[in-house]
């Protein structure tokens, strides 16, 4: 056999090399295309997760812009509202409050102590704003003009924002103002909450009020709101329907209207404000609240708080050094006096704080009603005191029969604080007294001489409640600001 035939036999038996190649990818015939898919599927997924990272970074971002554009549109209506109520005739509401219903709560958004969420909100919307006017004069003034406010409570601001006055709390007790705003932008709402001190100034400040007479005898009153208001109607003249200043020529008419001349003892003015010829009602309730503390008589010394307040005392009635605390650090403090009420001795009746701070005028307040029988006047006696305190008597009298300086306060006083009462009457002073009163009262003493009487402190700010009753417009500022930060409702 030759050797090309030999060879052409071997290839016949064996496979080539293509061959075999080819025989060896047989198995994996069809694995590309789904490799192929799988890839790709994984890349639209990556590409859509991609894709929905983006989305929701746009998201967070909008989102968190919106969220900055509505606090930015709070914080502006809130500059706006301070704005307004900046301006003269807005300063009125400054003691007043407004309060809308949250919808969430069906409650009011504040409450009277101006806190978020305290538990003291109300189920009905309180305005104190819509309608009230004020006016420029006193109770006996005609001259006076209206004081009508004008407030916008919502607006629009930059590209579709919105504010909205959402509650405004005056606090008598803190004498602050509280403010809540909500500010919108698209589908983000965000609050600002601004707390503020709030001064009020009253002019011609009833100091001593006497809804019928005054028969005063040559009784000191002393201090920047000493004016005193009588009714002309229980005077020897009933035409002084005016007021007079110290050293004004009217004076002595005024003088004798109020039974404080030469005639009566005295021989000087004595009254540091006006005389004020003009009848005041007030309306201030006297009817013991529904929930009180009875103390029954009180007759030794003790202290009392504002946790336990209001206080039903039946007979007040304090002698020789008793004295009785009423601490006011915490808040005010409401006594109720229903059969009896003197002091003698070297007995007081304060208002105390231990916080450092002086106490307020019209944190101590004295309510003086008998429903039942007849009503009770306030005795003073002997060098006794009653320290910083309001007394309300709308259907008694005060009665001033010390003898000395009872009070703690520079002046020769046996009350310091603000007297509205029915009748403020003197012991009497000479001998004989050559003018009488009408109706005297049967348990005037006589005290010869005797210049103690009533000094009014200069701070009445925390009566500026009760003054609007009688007719009187404080007149409002703002302070400072107390705090300013947003809140979550």
């Amino acid at each position: 056999m030759s050797p090309k035939l030999s060879a052409s036999l071997s290839r016949l038996g064996q496979p080539s090399y293509l061959a075999l190649n080819r025989l060896g990818n047989e198995p994996n015939k069809g694995f590309a295309l789904p490799l192929a898919l799988g890839l790709g599927f994984v890349m639209v997924i990556l590409g859509l997760s991609t894709i929905m990272i983006a989305q929701s970074d746009r998201t967070s971002a909008f989102s968190r812009k919106e969220a900055g554009a509505s606090l930015a549109v709070s914080e502006g209506g809130m500059a706006r509202m301070l704005s307004q109520m900046t301006q003269p005739n807005n300063r009125i509401l400054l003691t007043r409050s407004y309060d809308t219903i949250n919808p969430k709560t069906g409650t009011t958004y504040l409450g009277p102590d101006g806190i978020l969420n305290s538990g003291d909100e109300e189920t009905t919307a309180i305005d104190e704003w819509t309608g009230y006017t004020g006016s420029t004069s006193s109770p006996c003034e005609d001259t006076g003009t209206t004081i009508t406010p004008s407030v916008t409570t919502s607006g629009n601001m930059g590209s579709g924002g919105q504010y909205q006055l959402k509650a405004y709390r005056y606090n008598p007790t803190e004498q602050t103002g509280t403010l809540l705003i909500e500010g919108k932008q698209g589908e983000r709402v965000s609050y600002v909450l601004s707390t503020l001190s709030i001064q009020s100034e009253v002019e011609n400040f009833p100091g001593v009020l006497a809804m019928e007479g005054a028969y005063i005898r040559g009784r000191t009153l002393i201090g920047q709101h000493a004016n005193l208001y009588f009714d002309p109607a229980y005077s020897v003249d009933s035409s002084l329907t005016d007021k007079s200043a110290p050293n004004d020529v009217d004076r002595s008419a005024y003088l004798n209207a109020i039974y404080s001349t030469a005639t009566d003892g005295p021989a000087e003015d004595l009254i540091a404000g006006n005389i004020v010829g003009c009848k005041v009602t007030q309306t201030l309730s006297v009817d013991l609240p529904s929930t009180v503390r009875s103390l029954g008589s009180v007759r030794s010394s003790t202290t009392l708080t504002a946790a336990d307040s209001p206080y039903h005392i039946e007979e007040l009635e304090l002698d020789g050094t008793n004295v009785v605390n009423v601490d006011t650090t915490d808040g005010p403090v409401y006594l109720y006096v229903t059969k009896s009420f003197e002091l003698r001795g070297n007995a007081q009746l304060r208002n105390i704080r231990t916080d450092g701070q002086l106490p307020r005028v019209g944190d101590l307040r004295i309510i003086v009603h008998n429903a039942v029988g007849p009503n009770l006047a306030i005795e003073l006696y002997d060098q006794s005191c009653i320290d910083t305190a309001f007394v309300y008597n709308t259907e008694n009298d005060l009665h001033l029969q010390g003898t000395g300086d009872g009070c703690p306060s520079s002046g020769n006083t046996n009350f310091d604080g603000v007297a509205w009462v029915e009748d403020v009457v003197s012991s009497i002073n000479i001998t004989p007294h050559t003018r009488s009163v009408p109706s005297e009262d049967f348990d005037i003493i006589t005290t010869n001489g005797s210049t103690s009487g009533i000094r009014v402190p200069n701070d009445v700010s925390s009566l500026a409640d009760v003054v609007s009753g009688i007719g009187i417009t404080p007149k409002n500022k703002f302070g400072y600001v107390k705090s300013w930060q947003r809140v979550r409702l």
